[in-house]
């Protein structure tokens, strides 16, 4: 794929900027029940459609898109920097998973647990 590749349109915008919303999604997420999706306060139709479909092959069986065009989609995403933008997101959640993983440690202290608190915090 060349430069002018990524310049251009991609083949089927509308379902590309879909593509790209379902990537984007935490991939934990990806195949919950309806229920526990609103729980993490998920309350929109598309959301919910876009979260049932679990692997990339699933969304191309959806969408009708070839599997080589979702390839081509990822290196255009990963050029745009989606990927970038997705760590920075997850990067300012931090505090919260290591204030869960504090509370988890003090209160049942599992092993891996405090595994991980050691790694993340003692040795970082």
């Amino acid at each position: 794929m060349n430069e002018e590749d990524f310049i251009k349109d991609p083949y089927k915008k509308q379902t590309y900027e879909t593509y790209a919303l379902w990537k984007s999604l935490p991939s934990f997420l990806k195949g919950q029940p309806r229920v526990a999706l609103e729980k993490f306060g998920i309350n929109e139709e598309i959301v919910f459609e876009l979260l049932a479909i679990k692997t990339q092959s699933e969304f191309s069986k959806i969408y009708k898109i070839d599997v080589g065009t979702l390839t081509d989609w990822n290196k255009r995403l990963e050029k745009d920097g989606l990927t970038k933008d997705i760590n920075a997101w997850a990067r300012k959640l931090t505090p919260n998973v290591i204030f869960a993983l504090y509370k988890n440690i003090t209160k049942h202290g599992r092993a891996h647990e405090v595994r991980a608190w050691y790694e993340l915090i003692e040795n970082n």
